[in-house]
C-alpha cells in the first residue's frame, strides 16, 4: 500500500514539474520567464511619503550605492595615474631622441675654414 502511494506521488510530481517548465505562454505574452524578475510590485518603492519626500534607501541599496562610489573613485585614481605614466613615458622618449640628435649634431660638424667663410 505504501509503495502505491509513493508511486502516485512521484507520478503526479513529475507531471506537474513538466508543466511548470513549459513557459511558452509567458513568452507569447511578452512577459519575463521569472515573474519575480520585474514588475509593478518589484520595480517600485516599498512605500511613499504623501508629502513628496523621497523614500530612504534600503540596506542593500545603500551598500550597493557606496560600493559603486568606491569603484568610481578607484577608476578615477587609476586613470589619473595612467595619464601621468603616459606623460612620463612621452617625456622620456623625447629626451632620448633629443640626446641622440645632440650627439649627432656634435659629431657631424664640418671642419676647417668652411664654417667661417659661409658667415
Amino acid at each position: 500500500m505504501l509503495g502505491i502511494n509513493l508511486f502516485r506521488n512521484i507520478r503526479y510530481f513529475s507531471t506537474s514539474y513538466c508543466l511548470r517548465l513549459d513557459m511558452s505562454w509567458r513568452t507569447l505574452k511578452k512577459l519575463p520567464l521569472n515573474p519575480m524578475d520585474r514588475g509593478v510590485l518589484t520595480d517600485g518603492a516599498d512605500y511613499i511619503f504623501l508629502d513628496g519626500r523621497p523614500t530612504p534607501f534600503g540596506m542593500k541599496q545603500k551598500r550597493k550605492l557606496l560600493l559603486q562610489r568606491e569603484y568610481a573613485k578607484k577608476i578615477v585614481q587609476l586613470s589619473e595615474s595612467l595619464d601621468i605614466a603616459k606623460e612620463r613615458y612621452a617625456m622620456k622618449v623625447g629626451e632620448e631622441e633629443e640626446k641622440i640628435k645632440h650627439v649627432l649634431d656634435r659629431k657631424l660638424r664640418p671642419k676647417g675654414n668652411k664654417n667661417t667663410q659661409d658667415k
